[in-house]
């Protein structure tokens, strides 16, 4: 599977969201991020998931790098490869959909929520 996500960055921090009740992974924080859908291009992808999870649309999207690992959960299981790009808003988002909550977190703080892993390797690795 090919996922992407957006590393938000404001005055030394950055934008968590919490996965929502009743999905994969409820509860745990992770930066905005979706699945690639049929032929939809990484940068597509991305500004969907602003769109649609934070009604924001996002500009100047950079590519920061990769990271690979398994996605496991109730019998299923698929390799990930994760994509992270740097964004940057156009404005403040409005409101979320589809998380539970969101945070302005600095990186050296990550291990006080519930993140998972790959998120972590990829921030603590570009920042």
């Amino acid at each position: 599977m090919l996922a992407i996500c957006g590393i938000v960055r404001r005055n030394g921090r950055i934008l968590m969201c919490k996965r929502a009740a009743g999905c994969a992974f409820s509860g745990f924080w992770e930066l905005p991020t979706e699945s690639l859908e049929g032929d939809e291009t990484l940068e597509d992808a991305l500004e969907r998931v602003f769109f649609e999870r934070l009604t924001v649309v996002p500009r100047r999207l950079k590519s920061l790098g990769t990271v690979d690992f398994p996605f496991k959960i109730e019998g299923f299981e698929e390799d990930v490869h994760l994509w992270g790009y740097e964004v940057e808003l156009k404005k403040n988002f409005v409101h979320i959909c589809g998380y539970d909550d969101f945070r302005w977190v600095k990186p050296r703080d990550l291990n006080r929520l519930r993140v998972l892993r790959p998120y972590v390797t990829l921030v603590t690795g570009i920042l």
